[in-house]
């Protein structure tokens, strides 16, 4: 890497729609020329590679804005029943890529900005600042601007991330376009072929016109299909025509993260931005928006992190969950989207639609606008996402809690109920959980490595045990002391708390299920030792949490808050159970999983050597103490505390591993 480096106020890598209109913002506002700019970009851009289109009102700044740049515009749209309908106050405008591309050559004659051709190696900052690698030559920016092509990471059960992709001829013909001063957005008269498939045309003239196909799907469209289908559209249509010229384009559908390198001056626009809508594809307008509030901080020397939020910040987060819901629906039952979408622009009028689109409506628009579509497929995606959700888990345990409540403490349908619920969870995923960190410190299954692996395993589990042996008091103690900070651990990663929060968290719900049962506690911890104290707790002591929890507005917190009141309410066992199964448990195994990039039968598969050799060690246990050891009930739960303490002791120590590791 070379030392020597050229340092500029603004870098953009690539110079693509949203670098353009930035730098199209820039110049309306003469600061090109008092910034020092580099553009670099691995292509030149010297052709037409893109069609912008956009609605917006007429008196708009947007339209206002960008007219010298529209090359066509339509007021009206045609139907999949071929009637024309307006779309006033909106007008469906189009530009051109390659005079959006061509603008910008011309302001860079005027500003002197840089432009380097060549591709960027990284983006990153170290102790000087933020910096672009091209050449191994640095180039240094107090503002970066990155609209490289996106990454997508799926950080939750139930997101999807599909493809609009399409293929288009423009093409001239013979004969006068029936409709040539109407757009068509979606014309399902062809094959669907298993996906959601439409039509796409614009009118250029009486005898030229766009023509694309678009698939909605988790698969691109390919040439040959989508040319047969160009083919047969167009001779129905259009009679004889030549072909122009090509357009083919994918846009990601998805609701996945986007893994992004943000803050300290390094700023993530355009599609790396977020600013595609997950259930349209469109992204123009978004890009223009924003280029509207990253123009007017620079020219303030206001920009900041805030100022790439603040979209999300105004925008109702209820339109990502219409996303969500469509994006389910398009990927599980692709088929449905044709009938949705016919009955979005048949039964509603186009210009709401729009509106809606464009996440402007009023919640009672758009009861209305739902209340026409097919019901089936939306409450099926609504189950669908409940299940995937954060919500679903912490609403079964509530459910669990609720009925254990009924059947009353200590009945025969609640022992019965209670503990085999217990059973089944700790056979499934209780003890397995802690049963795969083997995988964990090694990536996969090593027959070499086991017996290493399990003598370090076991060593640290006779450490603890010896410790119980010495001094109880002390063990407990520091059982209770690593147990919070693991229980924190694994719910903060779920709530993205801080490493104080989640140890306090941690802490907090351990001491309040003991405490919440000061005389099953105290029965328990006397058999071990009788220098144990009692420790009451008040069943309310998790409100504050309960605050927070409505602060952050996070859902599944609320919820598990309620579901651990409840909890309190019925015996230790069942409660401690429920949580180390139902919460604990699953939320580590998930997290496993998310690492480890395993099924979990393949998981569960894994942990069966050591998920038996546990559970033969605490029958061992168990029976030795039984026969040989006068016990009474607290006492068989005391040794069980202590063989779980024991085998826990070893698992935090490889959990930690797993959570402080930078691929996680």
């Amino acid at each position: 890497m070379q030392n020597d480096t050229q340092t500029y106020d603004i870098i953009f890598v690539g110079a693509g729609a949203s670098s353009s209109l930035i730098l199209f913002q820039l110049k309306k506002r003469n600061l090109l020329n008092k910034l020092s700019v580099l553009v670099v970009d691995s292509e030149l851009k010297t052709g037409s590679d893109k069609t912008f289109c956009f609605w917006a009102e007429e008196e708009s700044r947007m339209a206002k804005e960008l007219d010298f740049l529209i090359k066509h515009s339509w007021k009206s749209i045609v139907d999949s029943c071929g009637d024309i309908k307006e779309i006033l106050p909106y007008k469906y405008h189009h530009i051109d890529s390659l005079d959006l591309y061509n603008y910008v050559r011309e302001i860079e004659g005027d500003s002197h900005f840089d432009r380097l051709n060549a591709r960027v190696g990284a983006v990153s900052r170290d102790e000087q600042g933020p910096y672009i690698l091209v050449d191994e030559k640095i180039f240094r920016g107090r503002t970066i601007f990155d609209s490289r092509t996106p990454v997508f990471q799926k950080t939750a059960k139930g997101q999807e991330h599909l493809y609009q992709s399409f293929i288009g001829w423009v093409i001239e013909t013979e004969q006068d376009l029936p409709e040539s001063d109407s757009f068509r957005l979606m014309d399902f008269d062809i094959e669907q072929n298993g996906f959601t498939q439409f039509m796409y045309v614009l009118p250029f003239s009486k005898n030229k016109a766009l023509i694309e196909v678009t698939r909605f799907g988790n698969e691109p469209i390919e040439t040959t299909g989508a040319e047969a289908l160009l083919q047969e559209y167009a001779n129905k249509n259009y009679g004889d025509f030549k072909i122009v010229s090509h357009e083919v384009g994918c846009i990601p559908m998805s609701n996945f993260e986007i893994e992004r390198n943000i803050g300290s001056g390094i700023f993530p626009i355009g599609a790396k931005g977020g600013q595609i809508k997950p259930s349209t594809g469109y992204a123009f307008k978004n890009m223009y928006e924003q280029s509207l509030v990253l123009a007017d901080r620079i020219e303030n020397d206001m920009l900041s992190l805030q100022t790439l939020l603040q979209k999300n910040k105004s925008t109702p987060k209820r339109f990502a969950f219409y996303d969500s819901i469509l994006l389910t629906i398009l990927g599980s039952r692709p088929e449905k989207g044709k009938s949705i979408f016919l009955a979005l622009f048949q039964k509603n009028e186009t210009k709401v639609v729009l509106k809606f689109l464009d996440e402007k409506t009023t919640i009672w628009e758009e009861v209305l606008l739902f209340s026409r579509l097919p019901l089936v497929p939306f409450l099926s995606a609504l189950i669908q996402l409940f299940l995937h959700s954060r919500s679903f888990r912490p609403t079964m345990l509530i459910v669990i809690c609720s009925i254990l409540f009924v059947l009353g403490n200590h009945s025969v349908a609640q022992d019965i109920l209670g503990y085999g619920l217990l059973l089944i969870g700790f056979v499934t995923v209780g003890i397995p959980h802690g049963a795969i960190d083997h995988l964990i410190e090694s990536g996969n299954w090593e027959l070499k490595g086991i017996a290493k692996f399990s003598l370090n395993y076991i060593s640290k589990a006779l450490i603890m045990m010896f410790l119980w042996m010495l001094s109880p008091l002390l063990a407990l103690l520091f059982f209770l002391l690593f147990s919070s900070w693991h229980f924190g651990q694994t719910d903060g990663k779920n709530w993205r708390f801080s490493n104080l929060t989640s140890f306090l968290w941690g802490t907090s719900v351990l001491i309040y299920i003991l405490g919440t049962h000061t005389k099953e506690t105290a029965d328990i911890l006397s058999a071990i030792d009788s220098h144990f104290f009692n420790l009451a707790i008040p069943f309310w002591s998790l409100f504050p949490w309960i605050i927070v929890a409505l602060i952050t507005k996070r859902t599944s917190f609320v919820l598990t808050l309620i579901w651990l009141l409840l909890s309190s309410q019925l015996p230790l066992i069942l409660a401690f159970g429920i949580y180390f199964v139902g919460q604990h448990s699953l939320s580590s195994w998930s997290h496993s999983s998310e690492y480890l990039k395993l099924s979990n039968k393949s998981m569960w598969m894994h942990s069966l050597p050591f998920h038996l050799g546990a559970w033969a060690l605490l029958a061992i246990t168990m029976v030795f103490n039984t026969f040989f050891i006068q016990t009474t009930d607290a006492e068989v739960w005391g040794i069980f505390f202590i063989f779980i303490a024991c085998i826990s002791f070893p698992h935090v120590i490889w959990m930690h591993k797993l959570y402080t590791r930078n691929s996680f």
